[in-house]
């Protein structure tokens, strides 16, 4: 069963997962777990890993898009580790993560074992006390999530 649980971005708890379009004419769609430095950038499709540089509403779009296949799909299958860097696919989407550096531009982070671990945890459906993860927007305010 898939416990993902839509929450207000001011009510969203430290191990929800946030989706967030950040302000600008050109922008990213980024899955965020709270619990981690890590933020998983929306990227091209399946044979193109560049991130997706997508216009607002395009981002805008593609959000409602990740939200609607977190809420299919299972929170175990789909993460993995391609050329070096760990991936998150699944529902025709992919993420790739990337350590959080304010200030500093997003690049695919190098896979270790203990970060992959630490995403399967912090990404499924159900927090380690059998609470459904909650998931928030954020398209307005990046700075504040």
């Amino acid at each position: 069963m898939n416990a993902y649980i839509h929450v207000e971005a001011q009510a969203a708890g430290p191990v929800a997962l946030g989706i967030l379009v950040p302000p600008a004419k050109r922008t990213f769609v980024i899955l965020r777990p709270r619990a981690l430095a890590v933020d998983l950038v929306l990227c091209r499709g399946a044979d193109d890993h560049r991130f997706a540089d997508l216009a607002h509403d395009e981002a805008s779009a593609a959000a409602q898009a990740l939200w609607r296949a977190l809420r299919k799909w299972d929170g175990r299958s789909g993460l993995s580790v391609i050329q070096g860097h760990i991936c998150l696919q699944f529902e025709g989407l992919v993420l790739v993560a990337c350590q959080r550096c304010p200030g500093q531009p997003y690049a695919p982070m190098d896979a270790r074992p203990a970060d992959l671990i630490a995403l399967e945890e912090a990404l499924a459906p159900e927090t380690a006390n059998g609470v459904g993860r909650e998931v928030y927007f954020n398209m307005r305010h990046f700075e504040r999530s």
